[in-house]
């Protein structure tokens, strides 16, 4: 699938959605096909619905289209009532964060800008991730340290959720969030180190379903996120 097929499909869930819906839904684009990298076969394709009443009866009309949408391959949207959603920033501060660096509003309203996430919400969320994620890591290196097929495996579907981290990092310390990887960790390198271009690197195999990570390169992965958990931990003294 190219980006021509994806758009058409947006353009047909959207009708369809206009057609069937209650009115006053929002429907929003956000993650790597709003942003430039999607990556056909590998990229989800991130929408949320923002509904004026998410009751049982009115979510039965949205069926018909999500359903062809799911069918065709999507992952379904995220669906959300619109008062909730104005409650939201508090306990969904890195989606929030994330979706305000870019996103496309397809049909309503914009929600996105009604809402901004609180520093110290958000510095708490990316940390509690950042160590469940480095967590995760270390047992897989441990268990596959000598498989590179695994690791590689574990690296490439770790990598898209860590930049999201390393965005909301930057947002955080008032820095340029990046709309590239390559962006995204030259504006931490001094703070991630020498092994800050790992990430980089692993970044690029994106496309490669086949990629093999060498054990070295997995164990540099492995110190970068670890610097990362340092270096939002410290932001809760105020360090920049």
């Amino acid at each position: 699938m190219d980006r021509g097929t994806l758009d058409k499909a947006l353009a047909e869930l959207v009708s369809q959605l206009e057609r069937e819906a209650d009115a006053g839904f929002s429907a929003v684009l956000y993650g790597s096909a709003a942003r430039g990298d999607w990556i056909p076969g590998r990229s989800d394709v991130n929408l949320m619905l923002v509904v004026p009443d998410p009751a049982p009866e009115s979510l039965r009309k949205l069926t018909p289209a999500i359903t062809r949408w799911h069918e065709a391959g999507f992952t379904p949207p995220l669906i959300i009532g619109r008062e909730e959603w104005s409650r939201a920033a508090d306990v969904f501060p890195i989606e929030i964060t994330d979706m305000r660096l870019a996103y496309r509003v397809l049909s309503g309203s914009d929600p996105v800008t009604a809402v901004e996430a609180d520093s110290g919400d958000l510095r708490r969320a990316i940390e509690s991730e950042l160590r469940g994620k480095l967590v995760r890591l270390r047992q897989a290196y441990v268990r596959f340290g000598d498989v590179a097929a695994t690791l590689g495996g574990f690296a490439l579907s770790s990598i898209p959720a860590l930049l999201v981290l390393l965005r909301c990092t930057n947002v955080l310390r008032g820095q340029p969030a990046g709309e590239s990887p390559e962006e995204t960790v030259a504006a931490l390198s001094g703070a991630l180190g020498a092994d800050a271009e790992v990430i980089v690197e692993i970044a690029a195999h994106r496309r490669d379903q086949e990629w093999q990570c060498p054990p070295a390169t997995f164990a540099r992965y492995l110190e970068a996120v670890r610097r990362a958990v340092d270096l939002v931990d410290h932001l809760q003294r105020g360090d920049r």
